[in-house]
């Protein structure tokens, strides 16, 4: 019976929101501009796919990337644009879908993405919105789900979660309440059914279960009780049918039954 208990508080962490805007890429091409015999390229260069439809087209100066340069999917529609100067990124730049949506926005500064950013899906609904420091998350971020709802919303400070974090259902009811410190779950934590019921609460230490626990019936009705010590199960726990009877008793020390 206490696998059971055990069972019941398994780690589930909660989903990482999407993915940033990440760079593609060049697509393969089968040509391209020839630079000048004993010379770096300079001006206007393209490549072409196989089927002589353009891939890239650019803008060099003494052999290095500068001005603003794009890459097209074989279909010829935009597939991203980016701007360089002296062969580092610098300034905006954008990723498109297949369909020609855009896909995702943001800005270089120095070769590393810096301030606002955006990602969306290929419908065209914004999926997440955020700000970059160093090419890193900084500041409030909120993702979204691709009927429109909220999905995440919280924080990052140098690339980990910190603060007040929240995440709902697709119909916006709240999902997960909870605090992170340094990427890490700290404090309590609430998680809750798609009914919008409390299914479990419980509390945490740098990322580990410390503290009291409880889990619940979809009928809202107390499912379990016990407590955690540095991530093991540690003292007295409950066991009770979706009535509200209790049905079993027992403990734990350091993880193990007693």
């Amino acid at each position: 019976m206490m696998s059971r208990f055990l069972a019941w508080f398994r780690d589930n962490p909660p989903q990482p929101p999407p993915p940033g805007p990440t760079t593609a890429a060049a697509a393969p091409v089968a040509g391209s501009t020839p630079a000048p015999a004993g010379k770096p390229r300079d001006g206007v260069v393209e490549s072409y796919y196989t089927s002589g439809q353009l891939g890239f087209r650019g803008h060099y100066v003494n052999g290095r990337m500068d001005g603003m340069q794009e890459w097209y999917h074989s279909s010829g529609r935009l597939r991203e644009r980016q701007s360089y100067r002296d062969d580092v990124k610098e300034g905006p730049w954008q990723l498109f879908h297949a369909n020609g949506q855009l896909r995702s926005s943001g800005c270089f500064i120095g070769g590393a993405r810096n301030g606002p950013f955006e990602v969306f899906y290929a419908s065209g609904q914004l999926r997440s919105k955020g700000t970059h420091r160093d090419n890193h998350r900084d500041g409030p971020y909120e993702s979204y789900h691709d009927n429109g709802e909220l999905q995440s919303r919280g924080s990052f400070a140098g690339g980990k979660k910190t603060g007040p974090w929240e995440e709902f259902h697709q119909d916006g009811q709240q999902k997960l309440k909870a605090t992170y410190k340094d990427d890490q779950l700290h404090g309590l934590v609430e998680s809750f059914r798609d009914n919008g019921r409390l299914q479990a609460r419980e509390h945490y230490l740098d990322g580990k279960r410390d503290g009291p626990c409880e889990s619940y019936f979809e009928n809202g009705q107390l499912k379990t009780r016990g407590s955690y010590r540095r991530g093991m199960l540690d003292g007295p726990y409950e066991i009770y049918d979706s009535n509200g009877e209790l049905k079993e008793t027992g403990g734990f020390r350091n993880g193990a039954p007693r």
